[in-house]
């Protein structure tokens, strides 16, 4: 029996999701017409179809609207338990499919539903840089042209099909290799942020950690020849090669733990596309960087975003994520 089955007739009902829902909705701001902005709004009965959703009328534009008109939940045909529920699902890391049978949908509504969750709480990271003392690591990561066609069928990779359990070729990841490179920066005071770029070379890292981390800031890396050229910023390093990982204060242990999580987090999804590789690991700096709250926490910050007529227009139109794409970093850098 699916969990929602369990949550939905002895934990909560339809009634009290609508109230959570309406409560999350206006918390920070008063009653208004989501299309006008109008707080001249009058209660406008209910509706036969959805038990427990409140109508209002706006006397500014002569509409009526919801809790959930222009919101990531609109017009949806699945209840409100099935969006709460999936929402906390994806804070401890379940895969879209695990989701779909937890909460009994169809695969690709799940699908659908946790892209348009992560962009949404993408949205807390967008003007997040570090300052202070930070460290910095890469990591290549396996990520081929995994899915289908929209037509269905095989999706052409352009190349042999990689052996498995084979050794990699030697030499740094790309791109084009199907192992791009992921940066991380992360701060001493708790803070992170992750990229992921195409390569790691001089130019992508410099333009990387102009993003990530704010100029003059002190900054610890291994002695990678792409670390030691950049400029504007405090630099040190620890040589690898020599066994040298910590030297006083300078080291960047806390850059390679974060990968020890980030490793096992993305083992979950049965391998990543290049596509959607930086939807992930943005997701990932989300959860992160709200560590200190709990799922059910971190899911009501989702939810709110979600709620938020502007964020969850860009967050359909994967707006979010195309701002974490940086695989085109070093074609920019160039420019």
């Amino acid at each position: 029996m699916p969990v929602l089955s369990y949550v939905h007739h002895q934990l909560f009902n339809v009634d009290q999701c609508q109230a959570y829902i309406h409560t999350l909705r206006w918390k920070d701001r008063p009653l208004q017409c989501p299309r006008c902005q109008s707080h001249d709004v009058d209660p406008w009965g209910t509706y036969h179809y959805r038990p427990g959703c409140k109508r209002s009328w706006c006397n500014g534009c002569k509409r009526t609207f919801n809790d959930l008109t222009n919101t990531m939940l609109h017009q949806s045909k699945r209840s409100l338990p099935h969006w709460i529920l999936a929402t906390f699902l994806l804070c401890p890391a379940c895969s879209s499919r695990r989701i779909a049978r937890e909460v009994g949908m169809h695969i690709r509504t799940s699908y659908r539903w946790c892209w348009w969750l992560r962009n949404a709480a993408l949205s807390y990271e967008m003007e997040r840089q570090l300052e202070g003392t930070v460290e910095a690591d890469e990591l290549y990561h396996t990520a081929g042209n995994k899915g289908q066609v929209k037509g269905g069928g095989q999706k052409a990779l352009g190349r042999q099909p990689r052996g498995r359990r084979k050794k990699r070729e030697p030499g740094r990841g790309h791109y084009d290799k199907d192992r791009p490179a992921i940066i991380a920066w992360v701060s001493r005071q708790g803070s992170v942020i992750i990229q992921a770029t195409k390569d790691f070379a001089v130019k992508t890292v410099q333009k990387a950690a102009n993003i990530a981390v704010q100029a003059g800031s002190k900054l610890y890396t291994d002695s990678a020849s792409s670390y030691r050229a950049l400029t504007g910023y405090a630099h040190e390093s620890v040589n690898h090669t020599k066994k040298e990982y910590a030297r006083g204060d300078v080291h960047e242990n806390r850059a390679e733990c974060l990968f020890s999580l980030l490793k096992p987090y993305l083992r979950v999804f049965r391998g990543v596309s290049k596509f959607n590789l930086p939807g992930y690991v943005g997701f990932f700096q989300f959860l992160r960087n709200f560590r200190q709250q709990n799922a059910f926490e971190q899911a009501e910050l989702i939810l709110r975003a979600a709620l938020d007529p502007t964020i969850a227009s860009r967050a359909k139109k994967g707006e979010f994520v195309k701002c974490f794409d940086h695989f085109d970093l070093l074609q920019t850098a160039i420019n």
